[in-house]
Parts: structure tokens; C-alpha cells; sequence
């Protein structure tokens, strides 16, 4: 029997190898790293020090890579001798040997679960009550009791735990370069097993496959508007698909979850305003006169009857969100409207923005400047100095204009400044 990609045995020829010579193994494309960060020593390392340029990419705030002590000895006959190769070289380790080194004397295994317990801890303490209506009874359940009950049954679901937390934690913390880097680990984790666990998904794996989807996807929007993101900025059409994703992910899975505080969570809906302003406000006039500009744009012969349509749709939602504040509608009830309109519009309008659509870009702006004039809760709006979703996107999405419809921006920046307020 020949293993994949060994050669074919020779034995009882003339060719035979004898046991004491070896095939010459082929060649890399690449020089081996030796004295690269153990991040790295898998792949290709640079090997800069104090962080080489993969994790500084991979792991924004890092500020040095776990490097692997290396010393050359030389022995009889000019032989170098260098240290053995670790038997476990793996991202892990290079986490665990990141963590912070106090109390002194632990071993990485015990740093990664101090670690781990000072997330859990800041998870049912802190995190919990600043995610979706965690203010409201049914809100506490699910974050605060269910989500940590299933952690405990579920390494897909404590996983996500961590990783949640350990994005709050860091926005609190930023000169902790270890928070970030723990986020981006557990969540790598996460939506590798994820995968897995939706091809597989049964009525005992139901709960927890739909409750590490919607901690997966609360991470993305938040480290989509990281300000420590390298590279240009996208906007989160991830996000957006994902939540289209969980909604389908519970029609297919609802007989398995009933009695579940999820079904609260999906069920859900947005009250919609009457679309009567009780008080006409200078903010409304703008509002009114700003949409009405943006809508005149619709009859241009480049516009399709049916991106028409979608345009139009937006826009009706647009003013119905802003009647809502100015009626004084619950905040959670704007909190969640703002949070969901792109999900609950036309599929072609997230096609449209994925094809940098100027109309439809400067739609998108004027949703997300509405953070601006509701109440601040970090799922949705991150925290500073670190998380700024509405200036991160403000700004992106002005940098994917041609210099023709930069005019589009001009409302979405009054309200994100402050100039034009309900």
C-alpha cells in the first residue's frame, strides 16, 4: 500500500535504495523561517522584530510576536547546532504564550485560562447588559442566562463567548494589545467550527449553532468599523448578508427550538411610524427637502425601472425612521430599525451597494449618520477611541464616490457633526 504523494516502493529491483542513503527531499518556493514568531514558524515569517508584517496585518494593536528563543552553537567540526523543533507550534501557543505573565510562575496553558475567566467574568458582568435590549427581561435571558448556559454545554458557543468579550474589553482597554488579538483568535476559531456545524446541525446542536451566528455576526459589524482595520474601507455587506442568514437559519431549524428565548429574538419586529409627523420641526423640513433632492436623481436615463423601485423603497424608509424620531419613538425600537434596514430592504440594494452604486451608497450614509441622533449602545455604535461606526463608514463610503456625487454626503455629515439635530 503507497501513501498519497509517496513514492512507489522499488523493492526486489536493482534500484532499491538501501537504508542507508535518503531521497532528497524537494526543495521549497520559500526560505524555511528559523528564527521567525511561533505565529508564523508554520508559514513564511519575515522575522522583523518586534512584530513581523503577518501579525502586524493579522492582529491590529499587537505590539510584539511570541519569538521563539534561538541560538547557534557551534559544535565539532563547524556544526551548527540549533534548538529542537517544537512539538506543538501552533497559533494557540503563540496566544497563550502572549498573555499577560502575571501572576508570575503560570504556564501558558495557566495564563490562557486566567484569561478565559477574566473574560467569562466581564462577559456576565458588563458585555451581557450592552447587547441587543439586554435592558429589557426577555433580552437578559438570552444574553445573560442563555447564551452563558449554553457556553457551558457548547465549546462553539464558549468560544464566541470569549471572543465577544474580549471585543468589548478592548475598546475599554485599548492599550491592552492582548484583547484584540484574543477577539481575532476565538473568532477564527469560531467560524472555522461554524461550518462544520451547520452541515451537521441536529436538534440537539440547534440552539447553540443559532446563538454563535448572531454573537458571529455582532463581532464582524463591530470589526468592520475598527479604526485599528488595515487596508481600505468595506462596507459590511457580511453583516448584512449573515443577518438575512440567521433569519433563514431559524425557518429551516424553528420546530427544533421551540420554547427557545431565541424565538423571542427572531420573532421580533420593528413597530413602523404612521409616516405623520406629529410636529413639523426644522429637523423634518430638512429631512423632507433633503430626500426629495436625492430622490429627483431617480429619473436620470441611467437609472433602471427597477433600481428605481429599490431607490424609492429606501427613501420611504428612510422618512419613516426619521418620523419615528421625531415622534419620540422607544429607543430600541430606532436602535433596531436603524440596525436592520439594509437587511429588511430588496435584496438589490445590498447588490447595488456591493457594485459601489453612488445612489445607493449615499442612501446607506444617510442610515447609518442616524446613529447620531439615537441612544449610544456599543453593539451597534462600538466604543471610542477604537470603535466609531458612524465616522469610519462616514468617511469610507466618501471615499468611494466619484468627485460628481460627493454632494450626496453633504446631509449625512450635518447630522454625524452635529449641525442638524431633531
Amino acid at each position: 500500500m503507497f501513501l498519497p504523494g509517496s513514492p512507489q516502493s522499488s523493492v526486489g529491483t536493482d534500484d532499491a535504495p538501501s537504508f542507508g542513503h535518503r531521497h532528497a527531499r524537494p526543495r521549497r518556493s520559500f526560505k524555511k523561517s528559523r528564527r521567525g514568531c511561533r505565529t508564523c514558524k508554520a508559514r513564511k515569517c519575515d522575522e522583523v522584530h518586534p512584530i513581523c508584517s503577518n501579525c502586524s496585518k493579522r492582529f491590529p494593536g499587537l505590539k510584539s510576536c511570541d519569538f521563539e528563543p534561538f541560538v547557534e552553537v557551534t559544535g565539532q567540526g563547524g556544526e551548527t547546532l540549533r534548538p529542537r523543533k517544537r512539538t506543538r507550534n501552533t497559533v494557540e501557543d503563540s496566544l497563550q504564550a502572549s498573555f499577560a505573565p502575571h501572576p508570575t510562575g503560570l504556564t501558558p496553558e495557566g495564563r490562557s485560562r486566567l484569561l478565559e475567566l477574566k473574560l467569562m467574568h466581564h462577559y456576565t458582568n458588563v458585555t451581557c447588559t450592552q447587547l441587543p435590549d439586554g435592558e429589557l427581561a426577555e433580552g437578559r435571558r438570552v444574553w445573560s442566562v442563555d447564551i452563558p448556559r449554553l457556553a457551558f454545554q457548547s465549546d462553539l458557543v464558549l468560544n464566541a463567548l470569549f471572543g465577544i468579550s474580549a471585543l468589548h474589553y478592548s475598546a475599554l482597554t485599548p492599550k491592552d494589545p492582548v484583547l484584540p488579538y484574543a477577539a481575532t483568535f476565538y473568532f477564527d476559531k469560531v467560524v472555522r467550527n461554524h461550518r462544520i456545524a451547520l452541515a451537521n446541525v441536529d436538534r440537539g446542536s440547534a440552539e447553540a449553532v443559532l446563538a454563535t451566528a448572531i454573537l458571529i455576526c455582532h463581532h464582524t459589524w463591530i470589526s468592520a468599523h475598527s479604526t485599528t482595520s488595515d487596508g481600505l474601507y468595506e462596507v459590511p455587506l457580511q453583516t448584512y448578508y449573515m443577518a438575512r442568514g440567521i433569519q433563514a437559519l431559524f425557518d429551516q431549524m424553528w420546530p427544533w427550538l421551540r420554547g427557545s428565548a431565541y424565538l423571542w429574538y427572531i420573532e421580533r419586529q420593528p413597530i413602523m411610524a404612521s409616516g405623520e409627523i406629529a410636529h413639523q420641526t426644522e429637523w423634518a423640513t430638512n429631512v423632507q427637502e433633503d430626500l426629495a433632492r436625492v430622490s429627483d436623481t431617480f429619473e436620470d436615463d441611467d437609472v433602471s425601472t427597477e433600481d428605481k423601485i429599490i431607490y424609492e423603497k429606501t427613501v420611504a424608509e428612510l422618512s419613516s425612521m426619521c418620523c419615528a424620531i421625531s415622534n419620540s419613538v422607544s429607543q430600541q425600537q430606532l436602535q433596531r430599525r436603524v440596525a436592520t434596514m439594509p437587511v429588511r430592504l430588496p435584496g438589490r440594494f445590498l447588490e447595488l451597494i456591493e457594485l459601489k452604486d453612488p445612489r445607493a451608497l449615499g442612501l446607506l450614509a444617510r442610515n447609518l449618520a442616524l446613529l447620531k441622533v439615537i441612544n449610544t449602545v456599543w453593539w451597534l455604535h462600538g466604543l471610542e477611541p477604537s470603535q466609531l461606526v458612524t465616522e469610519t463608514s462616514f468617511a469610507g463610503i466618501a471615499g468611494m464616490l466619484p468627485n460628481e456625487w460627493l454632494w450626496i454626503m453633504a446631509w449625512p455629515a450635518k447630522v454625524i457633526s452635529g449641525e442638524m439635530r431633531p
